[in-house]
């Protein structure tokens, strides 16, 4: 049943997973609200004192508080604490802006404190339970990588990759490269790769040395010839792939190797 309900007297969901939300894109529904009003009702659960909480709805709430609303329409519903964090996630999974490392966040909550199990997360959610591992695995990564996912200096592929490497400083190395180059994620793959070699123990430390002059040697070719270049292995035999864009890329690059 439809109700409109007084907006000083609803507070913000507590498990909301998001812990960011756009200005601009609040500021562009404010004004929407302002010319037609909220057109889906916010979804809350009565509280203490006469309040109430909201489950679902937290960009209407926020814009219609900038707007100056008095009241909000609204849909009453006796939810459990879990169900609240499950709807706020539903809700925002599929929003552009919502970031991979707050779902994980979320994901985590559902399972340390309402004791959900991986296979019941992917079916509440509609992701494969491989998918909702992986977003959670990102959790292992330090604060300031995880900050630069919520900056979006890098995407959660870049994140995936630096996971390969188990050295600190050696995924700190790995995002400085990533950030600066502007690396792609499958250059982020490779990078990490070379990078988790360097950090093997061998007898003589030889595939180590290795592995750090290769990564050298890509970023000097790709500082010399001024594209992307690839390094990969197979067995013993590899292969180095220069990427161009056009055939005058492709000569320009002809010309500085001197090729006639």
């Amino acid at each position: 049943m439809l109700k409109y309900i007084d907006i000083t007297l609803i507070d913000p969901n507590p498990f909301q997973p998001r812990t960011y939300f756009d200005a601009e894109a609040i500021e562009s529904l404010r004004c929407s609200i302002e010319k037609h009003g909220i057109l889906e009702p916010l979804i809350l659960r009565e509280s203490e004192n006469g309040r109430y909480q909201l489950i679902a709805g937290e960009r209407r709430f926020r814009a219609a508080q900038k707007a100056g609303l008095k009241e909000a329409p609204a849909i009453i519903r006796n939810s459990k604490d879990a169900e609240m964090l499950e709807i706020a996630l539903i809700e925002n999974l599929h929003r552009e802006d919502m970031s991979p490392v707050e779902k994980a966040l979320g994901f985590k909550r559902l399972l340390e404190d309402f004791c959900f199990t991986q296979s019941q997360i992917s079916q509440v959610m509609g992701m494969s339970r491989s998918a909702v591992a992986n977003t959670i695995r990102l959790l292992d990564l330090p604060e300031n990588i995880l900050e630069s996912i919520n900056k979006k200096e890098i995407t959660e592929g870049h994140a995936r990759a630096i996971l390969q490497i188990k050295d600190p400083e050696k995924r700190e190395m790995a995002l400085s490269r990533i950030i600066s180059r502007s690396l792609t994620v499958r250059e982020a793959e490779e990078l990490s790769k070379l990078i988790s070699k360097s950090c093997e123990n061998s007898e003589n430390g030889r595939n180590g040395r290795q592995a750090e002059y290769e990564i050298r040697l890509i970023e000097r070719l790709q500082e010399i010839l001024g594209t992307k270049v690839h390094l990969t292995h197979t067995g013993n035999i590899g292969k180095i792939e220069i990427e161009f864009y056009d055939e005058e890329d492709l000569n320009r690059i002809a010309e500085i190797l001197d090729v006639d």
